[in-house]
């Protein structure tokens, strides 16, 4: 991959919403093993210390994760490895999703990419984009520019979103309905 100019691509980096989260839970964990020497508060205090850790020394040696969007195609570039997703010519199409996750977040972005292989099989690979500080329609926008406006999928990426829209709104109806109940037969 030739070296594009950084006017002419779209970079989109880390956000440091985590480790800042980490560092102030660890001030906050490390303050209160100091003053109350209680098993829970120290062993808060070693787990979010390995977690500054981690983060430190991935941004020291490795920098932010970081995804590029130029003339040429999709690269992302994680702990040192650069991985780039083809080029325009064997992109089929490419669309942004959400889905439900049930481990760090509630709901996840997701830049979708599908590629042709020898014009008869096809590779999907995703990428997450909500540890990246960047929006879905400034990828959007991004992927039109340098690759046409018919490489991005509308109809899949509305889909997706009407899709976790609807498990959203039946998770906070089902939360409201809970807290009814437990407020209502708790007397």
């Amino acid at each position: 991959m030739t070296e594009v100019p950084i006017k002419d691509r779209y970079i989109a980096r880390e956000s440091l919403t985590y480790p800042l989260l980490v560092a102030v839970m660890f001030g906050v964990s490390l303050y209160a093993s100091i003053y109350t020497p209680k098993f829970w508060c120290i062993f808060g205090a070693v787990f979010f210390g390995l977690g500054v850790a981690v983060y430190a020394y991935k941004y020291i040696r490795y920098g932010r994760t970081t995804l590029i969007i130029n003339s040429e195609g999709i690269t992302t570039k994680s702990w040192g490895k650069i991985k780039t997703y083809y080029w325009w010519w064997d992109i089929v199409k490419v669309y942004t999703s959400w889905s439900v996750s049930y481990f760090a977040r509630f709901v996840e972005r997701w830049l979708r990419i599908k590629t042709s292989v020898n014009g008869e099989q096809f590779e999907f690979h995703d990428i997450c984009l909500s540890d990246l500080y960047c929006r879905s329609k400034s990828v959007r926008k991004a992927i039109e520019k340098y690759a046409g406006p018919s490489r991005f999928d509308y109809e899949a990426s509305q889909e997706t979103k009407s899709y976790v829209s609807k498990i959203v709104l039946a998770s906070i109806v089902a939360v409201i309905v809970i807290f009814i109940c437990i407020t209502c037969f708790s007397e």
